[in-house]
């Protein structure tokens, strides 16, 4: 066994196709000529860490039970991070395993062969008995167990125009107008029976409108140029007791001198210093972090929420998109030098990113990463020659296509018009938290997922099994029928559960999943299990793209150096047999015991660094 896979994230097909047709994707249509090429069948929903579950599982969702982002708790109508579930133990609140299917790297291991996987997807926490080396990917939370949003420090009073999610902090003047003062809020720890927020203060002094000094304590010292991003900044926390927990960032001045205003980057996790199993095994983090790093760790380090809320510019979020893509680069070459047998694989999951921001109105910004993606293959593949690896078998994968995010619709908005979900007043507040059970037959949590409220499972269920059938039918047949401002109806399909699942875990899934059309995707708010007035929204945000859609209208793409001749229309299912010739097994059943009810401001808070919510 020797497998090189490499991901990339949001690779579509029929960009690809119409810029090899230019003759501008020379080193990955080498694939296609020699029939290696295909577009991909991909799971359904078509969210990232879905998809790539099922590609390292080769198992539909019902088979490892990541449906969607958000999954909801049908004891209360809670809300879960499906890629953040937690426990509680004896030393607090923990993070679980998204999943517990078994994967290809775990597969290769089982049969004596090392594997390694590189910012995979829904593998963090690390399992600390597996022998798997793993860096981990989306899905890694920042240092207070979140996904994570930026610091934003400034002498104003922002008022009505300050961010929405990005966390402000104010810099104090000394006196001297070249000079301010703040404070990082870092981790929290106990003291006498309370939780107390450690802080760490810094200095910002200006040497002239465009350079300045970003000091913490005597020892450390950043010389920032205003608009270029620091080197990776790591800090460290105080604890008590001699126990000190790190972090890193990086720091950025987007506005100068005279109304500065300073950025970092979410605080993440520092790989050798983690409250959590970050990654496995030690010693292989550790040499990685020392001869390649340092690198990012939060799961989605493109920043996208610093974007869209205008705190940084286009310019300045791509060239943190560059420094990632750059290191992950190194990282994996490294990795390459010293490969075997085994497998080996990483995901690059920055075009994804890029695609959401720009795919809509910026055309030359999307070529440009898909040339630079086509490039990286080239040089990846002239280091395959070069560590004599023409003999492994390489998979070049993405987890799913893109189309534009025209408009928003609030599906929950839409069942309550529609008389499925009753509130207890038409003035409360628009969350579930409102909602009549007693009169509610259905509601939506998550981008792609409708769940009934069914008698013997939902809390407050009134739904029988004998009216389940004729209750989806309805839902189904109407929400077909609804029609957006184009004039295009704004669902393609809807599946039910035993039409969209397969596998021990489906009854945990939605009852229907709903494939919207492209153009159109679930609002923010019906991620959440919330709403709002308006049926649906234009979409005037910055994040102008999005792939949760029906998931045939996404195709990924793969590329072999073997002929795919024998897989004429592969899908997820086909790569484990691919990568390691095998099927995988599911995952066992859960123990919900386990699993703590977390109040829905928690969670909420949890989620708010990802793009999608």
């Amino acid at each position: 066994m020797k497998t090189i896979i490499i991901g990339l994230d949001a690779f579509d097909p029929k960009k690809f196709e119409a810029l090899h047709d230019q003759g501008k994707m020379p080193h990955l249509g080498e694939y296609l000529s020699k029939g290696g090429y295909s577009p991909f069948s991909i799971s359904n929903p078509a969210q990232s860490e879905v998809s790539w579950t099922s590609i390292a599982t080769g198992l539909n969702p019902g088979g490892h039970g990541l449906f969607d982002f958000v999954h909801r708790n049908p004891r209360n109508y809670g809300i879960n991070v499906s890629l953040l579930p937690t426990k509680q133990s004896l030393v607090g609140l923990q993070f679980a395993p998204p999943h517990e299917a078994q994967t290809i790297f775990e597969y290769a291991v089982d049969h004596g062969y090392p594997a390694t996987s590189l910012w995979w997807p829904a593998t963090f926490p690390a399992r600390l008995t597996s022998p798997v080396h793993t860096i981990p990917g989306l899905g890694t939370p920042d240092i207070a167990g979140k996904i994570g949003v930026g610091l934003l420090f400034t002498a104003e009073d922002l008022g009505s125009d300050a961010p929405q999610k990005t966390e402000i902090g104010k810099l104090e003047s000394t006196g001297n107008a070249s000079h301010y003062e703040g404070e990082i809020k870092g981790p929290q720890k106990a003291k006498k029976g309370k939780m107390e927020t450690i802080v760490l203060p810094f200095e910002l002094s200006f040497s002239d409108p465009q350079h300045a000094s970003l000091n913490f304590g005597r020892n450390q010292s950043f010389n920032l140029e205003v608009g270029q991003w620091s080197p990776i900044i790591e800090l460290t926390f105080k604890m008590g007791f001699g126990i000190k927990l790190k972090a890193v960032t990086k720091a950025i001045i987007t506005k100068g001198k005279e109304n500065p205003w300073l950025y970092f980057l979410p605080l993440q996790i520092h790989p050798l210093s983690s409250a959590w199993p970050y990654a496995t095994p030690r010693n292989f983090v550790r040499k990685t972090w020392n001869d390649q790093g340092p690198f990012l760790t939060l799961g989605w380090p493109q920043d996208t929420t610093g974007l869209d809320e205008g705190i940084i510019s286009d310019q300045q979020f791509l060239e943190l998109c560059d420094s990632i893509i750059t290191t992950r680069e190194k990282v994996f070459t490294a990795q390459l030098q010293n490969f075997n047998e085994g497998v080996l694989s990483i995901v690059f999951d920055t075009l994804d990113r890029v695609q959401h921001m720009f795919w809509r109105d910026y055309p030359d910004v999307i070529e440009n990463w898909y040339l630079k993606l086509d490039s990286l293959i080239g040089r990846l593949s002239e280091q395959i020659k070069v560590a004599n690896h023409q003999d492994s078998r390489i998979l070049i994968l993405s987890d799913h296509g893109f189309a534009n995010y025209d408009y928003k619709l609030n599906l929950n908005r839409w069942l309550i018009d529609q008389n499925f979900l009753s509130l207890k007043s038409e003035t409360a507040e628009p969350s579930l938290d409102s909602v009549d059970w007693s009169k509610s037959q259905a509601y939506a949590i998550g981008l792609n997922s409708i769940y009934l409220n069914q008698q013997g499972r939902e809390g407050q269920g009134i739904v029988s099994e004998g009216n389940r059938d004729d209750t989806l039918q309805k839902i189904k047949e109407a929400l077909l029928k609804l029609e957006g401002p184009d004039g295009k109806n704004v669902v393609t399909s809807v599946a039910t559960n035993q039409e969209a699942f397969e596998g021990a875990l489906s009854y945990l899934g939605p009852d229907l999943l709903v494939g919207y059309t492209p153009g159109y995707r679930a609002s923010a708010d019906t991620g959440l299990g919330r709403w709002s007035e308006e049926l649906i929204i234009k979409n005037t945000d910055h994040w102008n793209a999005d792939h949760c859609i029906n998931s045939t209208s996404v195709p990924g793409v793969i590329f072999s150096n073997q002929s795919l001749s024998n897989f004429p229309n592969p899908s997820y299912k086909d790569i484990p047999p691919l990568a390691v010739g095998a099927t995988m097994k599911e995952a066992k059943l859960p123990k919900e015991e386990d699993f703590t009810e977390e109040d829905r401001e928690t969670v909420e808070d949890r989620l708010k660094g990802l793009g999608y919510l």
